[in-house]
């Protein structure tokens, strides 16, 4: 195995950090103005001010599916029944039915900020706008991270407020369904030929929910930009590949996360067989009956299945030109590795610690032993200020994020599509700045 540095000079690569502004603003304002109404194309609703800042208004818990409970699990997302009044949009839904962030987490960095009960019937979205007015404004529409088994769009980390407000934007954040419950593929038990995607169909629905509805609350339908961060880009890449989101969206931007292909029909299948079993069920429809809690425990790995909805990966096995048109901003952060607490964010005593922390590493473990000190010495070369555990910590991002990011825009941008990226490396606060620039640290 050949182990070299990665190219950390690239003219491409941002000198200065990429600030996305999502953080909510810390001061509270005691203004609170009125609610506006909005009309939806299933009804009329009525959001409030934001609590930080009275000139944005904000519309949560808006519902874009019925609920995916009881029939409708593991099938494609289905219409809202549209109601009659005026419904209040002021309190976040529930969260789609997920796993916790593992304890292993860096706290610093908000793992631990998702608190909304979980439900079935939580199909919903948030809307932040500067103005109900017809603005005509650059739509930005948020996936969360969490891989394809945790988090929403409630996180309050995920707050718009300063984003609307300062960049004169309307913002959405989504929920949608995940693990078993997005994407078990049941096509071979007689189950939806989608059922593998489920998950991925609901962020669909949500982007055409955002076509017909969204000039109402201010923004232009011909300016959406769908951005997300971790498995949020796994979702905003995927969507490339899905032929029923074309033109739902103009611009992309993954954030520290890439979906590269996908998971093979037949493994989706056999995932769904062994979770079945473990379950000791038969058929979908006792299926649709297990409660959640068991469905959870049942374990799988979940992601996007390649099938009807998402005939193949948008980088895998070359690079799709289903969505070739549009622009895309990729990139990721200087040690994202720190926020797994898989490197050593103080230094090591000796040599040998050192060797045993690269060994134990599950992103820098795979380098060879004998090849260590050589690349410690070129990354040194790189970044003479950094002490070898800080070396580790870029070491260990390369290896598992940068690389990947780097050979994607190359492959994107060789192929004629517009390809950008970005480098995040602004220390953040926490611990004395020994995390660096950590995974979700743009967010943060």
């Amino acid at each position: 195995m050949n182990s070299r540095p990665l190219n950390h000079s690239l003219p491409r690569r941002l000198a200065a950090p990429l600030g996305l502004g999502l953080a909510a603003v810390l001061a509270t304002s005691t203004a609170m103005a009125q609610g506006q109404t909005v009309t939806t194309t299933a009804g009329e609703i009525s959001g409030m001010a934001s609590e930080y800042d009275a000139g944005v208004q904000v519309f949560l818990g808006i519902p874009y599916g019925a609920d995916t409970g009881g029939e409708n699990r593991f099938r494609p997302p289905q219409p809202v029944t549209p109601w009659e009044g005026t419904r209040e949009a002021t309190k976040l839904g529930d969260a789609c039915v997920g796993l916790g962030y593992p304890p292993f987490l860096m706290p610093e960095e908000g793992a631990d900020l998702d608190t909304s009960p979980m439900s079935e019937d939580c199909l919903r979205l948030n809307v932040w706008t500067p103005a109900t007015d017809d603005g005509k404004r650059a739509v930005m529409v948020w996936f969360h991270g969490g891989g394809y088994t945790s988090g929403s769009g409630g996180s309050v980390r995920y707050d718009g407020t300063n984003l609307a407000k300062k960049q004169d934007v309307v913002l959405v954040t989504v929920n949608h369904r995940l693990g078993a419950l997005g994407f078990m593929d049941l096509s071979a038990v007689g189950g939806d030929p989608d059922s593998g995607n489920a998950g991925m169909l609901d962020i669909v629905q949500a982007l055409q929910w955002v076509q017909d509805n969204i000039a109402a609350f201010g923004g232009d339908p011909e300016r959406v930009m769908v951005f997300g961060e971790s498995g949020g880009g796994g979702k905003v890449t995927t969507l490339l590949s899905m032929p029923g989101a074309k033109g739902l969206f103009q611009r992309a931007v993954a954030e520290s996360g890439l979906q590269q292909g996908g998971i093979p029909a037949e493994a989706g299948q056999k995932t769904a067989a062994e979770v079945m079993e473990t379950l000791g069920v038969a058929d979908v429809a006792a299926l649709q009956a297990v409660p959640t809690e068991d469905l959870l425990k049942a374990g799988g790995n979940w992601g996007p299945v390649i099938g009807p909805s998402f005939p193949r990966g948008p980088f895998q096995p070359d690079v799709d030109t289903l969505s070739a048109d549009v622009p895309l901003i990729i990139g990721s952060n200087a040690t994202e590795a720190v926020f797994f607490n898989v490197t050593p964010v103080d230094p090591l005593p000796d040599d040998a610690a050192l060797k045993e922390a690269f060994a134990k590493n599950p992103f820098a473990g795979s380098i060879p032993a004998e090849n260590v000190d050589s690349l410690l010495a070129s990354y040194g070369e790189i970044f003479p200020k950094k002490a070898p555990h800080e070396l580790l910590q870029v070491i260990a991002t390369d290896a598992w994020m940068t690389g990947q990011v780097q050979a994607t825009a190359d492959a994107r941008s060789g192929a004629g599509q517009p390809t950008w990226v970005y480098h995040f490396a602004m220390p953040q606060g926490a611990r004395d700045g020994k995390l660096g620039a950590p995974h979700t640290a743009e967010i943060a």
